[in-house]
């Protein structure tokens, strides 16, 4: 997205170019090969069974196969998921959608978090990933919370470190940030 590229221009130092560069280097220099099935398909167009998800492992196919009945598939947008779904949640993963939503369609964001607090559980985590090098726009966003006016950021406690650590092991490697944080309300 063109909010992504932006703030790589801007922010990281070299630009999109280096960025680029970096990432590359970083997949085929510092992260073993031997298991990373994301760029094995991007380079070959398949996997072995050794290099694939674990959901494709043929020795994980009956632990999957008696658990289908749990999955549920939905095709609609965070907000109208959260909107709908009539239970607590325990566990957000975002993945990188809210970059798109930053800029152009920043009124989306501001109704996802509010949903995202509504139906939140007690403690609930959320993780996403940026193509951004940080992420305060999420901090930024206002909401209401129990009739007064917050900023979502009062009510995240990040776990730095820990998306840091992950960051550096994301065998993709290709998103700018990366971030853990439980909802505390």
């Amino acid at each position: 997205p063109r909010a992504q590229r932006q703030h790589l221009e801007k922010n990281y130092k070299g630009g999109i170019v280096q960025f680029v560069e970096d990432c590359i280097e970083a997949v085929f220099t510092k992260l073993p090969l031997k298991d990373n099935y994301f760029w094995r398909v991007y380079l070959t167009g398949e996997y072995t069974p050794t290099c694939c998800p674990e959901y494709v492992r043929e020795e994980n196919f009956e632990r999957l196969k008696v658990l289908v009945d749990r999955v549920q598939t939905t095709t609609c947008s965070v907000l109208d998921f959260v909107k709908q779904y009539p239970e607590r949640i325990s566990r957000f993963v975002l993945l990188d959608h809210m970059d798109w939503l930053s800029t152009s369609r920043y009124p989306i964001l501001v109704q996802e978090w509010q949903w995202i607090v509504n139906r939140a559980a007690p403690n609930a985590r959320i993780l996403w990933r940026s193509g951004g090098l940080e992420t305060g726009f999420v901090d930024n966003v206002r909401i209401d919370v129990g009739g007064e006016s917050k900023l979502v950021g009062e009510l995240l406690e990040y776990n730095r470190e820990l998306a840091a650590e992950l960051h550096e092991k994301d065998r993709v490697h290709t998103y700018g940030s990366f971030h853990i944080a439980d909802l505390k309300l």
